[in-house]
């Protein structure tokens, strides 16, 4: 006896779109073929659509405890379920207190307590003066760890020196964890925006921190990753140029792997000039020459991940300065995804299947996330039902399930609708709504 049946959607196999049903018990799949015999306590049909694995998001600001007034995990997670994740992972810095410790991970377990409609996992933080708590915080279940190596634009959570880094990357090295980064060069940021402090574009934006930035911080944290034995992942490149630079370190043997954002494959730094504050974010949007390098970088296998890097903050942040004052964070988690799949079309199979890949898969594999990031025989029954739209539809702020209706994505067109996302064989949002009245989403602490 199933405990739900999906009857007649579409999945991807042997290069094709293949009709199957999905047959799932106690919240995994225990079969997927077509035409499943046998009974099931509630039977749905899926009506053809498009089914893709629940995406699994390593890169997002939630801020709770401390700053819900930013976001927080009840509305950060309704919208993650709206736009098809299953599982996400949070940064450990914009909440208060920033998850450098165990006593901080507590505290952030305690309040975020039954508040996810997703499964999450933490990261844990390296800051100068907590290298003691890597040990701890590796064992209490954190994913890896996440570093600046340029300001993070928050007081609470220090930009790590070089010597902080070397000394974090060798506790880490013997954790077994991954060490994210914010690379991008101090000295080069502060020599660009001395230059640029009295101007207030977008365009200004972007060349105050220029990709000259992103490659001398790269290329650092290569030669500690080199010296330590430390994995890293390079987080939210920018630029094509960025990647040379790691692909050859790859063929150098180093562990490195990179992850770029929906909003640098979607957005130009002219979009930011249009859309306002709303578009800013550290590294900053490119010009359209670069984005399109980017673009052909991802569907070239360049790019390992792609992650949201949600970062929102309250209206005011945005509203009523310059450019060059605003908070720097893109509320994207709703509609990053969701855009990319609408670019390419559902019917474009390579494209899918790579955008599938780096936002579902690939990110699975990097936390060794066992139970998620495909459509397999015992693994979470998570997925998404997408529908291809005849008509194109505009992102309204009314749609958005985050705490502040604003994002870089409102007066998009998207030609797709997610008609379900189930979360362990439970629906938890159709057609952007949530449908869940209480959140069932777990911890999911790291195992090797």
């Amino acid at each position: 006896m199933f405990d739900t049946i999906i009857r007649n959607v579409r999945v991807i196999k042997d290069d094709a779109w293949h009709f199957v049903d999905l047959g799932i018990i106690d919240e995994i799949f225990a079969e997927i073929s077509p035409n499943i015999t046998g009974n099931s306590k509630n039977e749905v049909d899926g009506d053809s659509a498009y089914c893709l694995p629940g995406s699994v998001d390593l890169h997002v600001h939630f801020n709770e405890p401390g700053r819900t007034h930013w976001e927080g995990f009840t509305t950060g997670s309704a919208a993650a379920s709206a736009a098809g994740l299953s599982y996400l992972a949070e940064m450990p810095l914009n909440s208060i207190p920033s998850t450098t410790s165990v006593d901080a991970l507590k505290t952030k377990l305690a309040a975020i307590n039954n508040k996810s409609y997703v499964d999450f996992g933490l990261w844990g933080g390296i800051v100068p003066g907590n290298i003691n708590d890597i040990e701890s915080l590796a064992k209490a279940g954190v994913v890896g760890f996440k570093a600046f190596m340029a300001p993070s634009g928050n007081a609470d959570f220090v930009n790590s020196d070089r010597l902080t880094l070397r000394e974090a990357m060798y506790r880490i090295a013997q954790t077994g964890l991954r060490l994210a980064l914010h690379a991008e060069d101090p000295i080069v940021l502060d020599r660009a925006s001395e230059r640029l402090k009295r101007t207030v574009s977008a365009f200004d934006w972007d060349a105050s921190r220029p990709v000259e930035a992103e490659i001398s911080a790269t290329k650092v944290a290569i030669e500690l990753s080199l010296e330590t034995g430390c994995p890293i992942t390079i987080v939210h490149v920018s630029s094509a140029e960025v990647l040379s630079v790691i692909q050859n370190a790859k063929r150098q043997g180093v562990d490195i792997i990179c992850e770029t954002c929906p909003h640098y494959l979607l957005l130009s730094r002219v979009d930011a000039d249009n859309i306002g504050a709303d578009a800013k974010c550290a590294p900053p949007l490119r010009s359209k020459a670069r984005m399109r390098a980017l673009e052909e970088a991802v569907f070239d296998n360049l790019i390992d991940t792609i992650g949201s890097d949600h970062s929102p903050s309250p209206p005011d942040m945005k509203e009523d300065q310059s450019f060059f004052d605003a908070w720097g964070g893109i509320a994207g988690i709703q509609h990053g995804y969701p855009l990319l799949l609408s670019r390419y079309g559902m019917n474009i199979l390579p494209r899918v299947k790579t955008i599938q890949k780096l936002c579902c898969e690939s990110p699975a594999k990097v936390i060794n996330l066992k139970s998620k990031g495909t459509l397999d025989l015992n693994k979470d029954a998570d997925f998404t039902l997408i529908k291809e739209s005849d008509s194109t539809s505009v992102i309204e702020g009314s749609s958005l399930l985050t705490r502040h209706q604003r994002s870089a994505y409102i007066g998009a067109k998207i030609k797709i609708k997610l008609a379900a996302t189930w979360l362990r064989g439970n629906l938890v949002s159709s057609n952007g709504k949530l449908l869940e009245n209480s959140p069932h989403g777990k911890f999911i602490p790291y195992s090797n």
